[in-house]
């Protein structure tokens, strides 16, 4: 416990210069001298000095270290302006095939005139705390804690611990109420399990699960985001230790003296995660929360204490002031872990049934082309919801066989020369030299590999006539 002197000699170094050249330096003098002083009619001037010195400079250097603190505070910067912040999640991008003889197209001047623009999605978080905590001190309190060796010190735990541990509680109830929040509205990726982890069986399939998602978050994926956020969300292999892995106390104990040490004989600091105690969360059958640090979307917007004299009761009081945002990120990995009903991802199944080519048949002028659209025919089916029912051949996937004849009547086997050639994009290029009248079959072959491996040929013919 500090005793009185330090605590005046404290305030001193701290005080301003009118204060240090009036008020009696408590390490040459008493501390009886320097009560005496400070509680003179004519000196309450530096007595609100010493207060003030008291309850916001000593109180902030010795007391608010010894203060409960809320296990789960997780700030980012100080809001500077306005009152919300706009957090912005984009998406991947289309690829485009590259074209090495780019301008023998119309369609060549209208693409790159394009504008691509990237999509994504955009979350608001907002100043949504807005708490005060007041308490007061009288004269006759502060007179009578400078009567006991250490009564100054007293008296600042005594009074400033209120609100410090008042506002630190609150803030970790509203962690846990953000958990419960982004439930509601967004919506966690869920991992079922028939009960919570309470022996070295269930501890050993929780922990196979929380290793497999630590992988799996490393690898761009719109599954382990929010549910209705559709973007791709993952963790580089080198933010591994932003990962963190919320657990109710059981389930804790569970992993530390059951799993951990006698299944797989492991230190705690071998987990690629940091394991941080919730006493609850707040969703019925949830009892784990595996994400990263960026999952809070916290700040501070205005911390402060301010004091009010009241003449009337000769009181000081003190209002500590907590306003700030908090709110979660939906374009986070955050996995929870529950007994009640988890995540079913959608499976779409693809069934192939042969091949189109569009269009089948066509005319075209010596020295022009035609686009050849290959697809493919089948249906898409979904386990959950519905999908679109396009399937698409991608570009190099189609190989063409060209073959020609002359004009119907006569039926004459027609060879063509090198500048007729179907390119990688199915664009059909008729050479000058093409006879008019002449006939070209173009033969589509592609083959589609089922994810069972099990493969398939489709055939597809276009006929193509030569005209003037």
């Amino acid at each position: 416990m500090v005793n009185n002197t330090t605590v005046l000699q404290a305030c001193y170094i701290n005080g301003s210069t009118d204060f240090q050249q009036r008020v009696p330096d408590p390490s040459q003098h008493s501390v009886a001298q320097v009560q005496k002083f400070l509680f003179q009619p004519m000196n309450r001037k530096y007595r609100n000095e010493f207060i003030d010195l008291l309850f916001n400079v000593f109180a902030v250097q010795m007391v608010h270290q010894r203060m409960y603190r809320n296990p789960l505070k997780k700030k980012r910067a100080d809001i500077d302006y306005g009152t919300t912040v706009q957090e912005i999640a984009l998406d991947f991008c289309k690829a485009h095939s590259y074209k090495d003889d780019w301008g023998h197209r119309p369609e060549d001047i209208t693409n790159l005139l394009k504008v691509y623009r990237p999509t994504g999605e955009v979350a608001y978080h907002s100043v949504n705390r807005y708490d005060q905590y007041p308490i007061s001190i009288n004269d006759m309190e502060l007179r009578g804690a400078f009567q006991t060796p250490t009564g100054l010190n007293a008296l600042v735990n005594a009074v400033m611990n209120v609100p410090y541990n008042s506002g630190e509680y609150d803030e970790y109830q509203y962690y846990k109420q953000i958990i419960a929040e982004h439930e509601y509205y967004h919506g966690f990726y869920k991992h079922h399990m028939d009960t919570r982890p309470s022996n070295e069986a269930t501890g050993k399939e929780f922990l196979r699960a929380l290793r497999m998602y630590a992988d799996l978050i490393t690898v761009p994926t719109k599954l382990y985001n929010a549910t209705d956020a559709n973007v791709p969300v993952w963790i580089n292999e080198d933010e591994r230790s932003s990962m963190v892995l919320y657990l109710e106390a059981d389930v804790k104990a569970t992993l530390d003296v059951d799993t951990l040490s006698s299944v797989f004989n492991l230190d705690k600091a071998e987990s690629p995660y940091r394991i941080q105690f919730i006493d609850s969360i707040p969703i019925p059958g949830a009892f784990a929360l595996l994400t990263t640090e960026d999952f809070w979307m916290c700040a501070d917007y205005d911390v402060s204490t301010e004091d009010f004299r009241n003449p009337q009761t000769k009181t000081t009081t003190y209002y500590y002031t907590v306003i700030g945002m908090y709110s979660a990120s939906p374009f986070v990995p955050a996995i929870l872990f529950t007994t009640a009903e988890g995540t079913t991802p959608q499976v779409v199944t693809q069934t192939t049934t042969g091949l189109n080519v569009t269009p089948a048949t066509a005319n075209v002028a010596r020295g022009g082309q035609v686009a050849l659209v290959a697809s493919l025919t089948g249906t898409l089916a979904a386990s959950v919801g519905a999908v679109g029912s396009v399937l698409q051949v991608a570009p190099d996937s189609v190989t063409y066989a060209l073959a020609a004849e002359t004009a119907a009547e006569e039926g004459e086997p027609l060879q063509l020369d090198v500048d007729t050639y179907v390119d990688r994009f199915g664009i059909l290029h008729v050479g000058t030299t093409v006879p008019v009248g002449a006939v070209i079959t173009v033969t589509l072959t592609t083959t589609y590999v089922n994810p069972s491996g099990e493969t398939t040929q489709y055939d597809a013919t276009a006929t193509i006539t030569v005209t003037e």
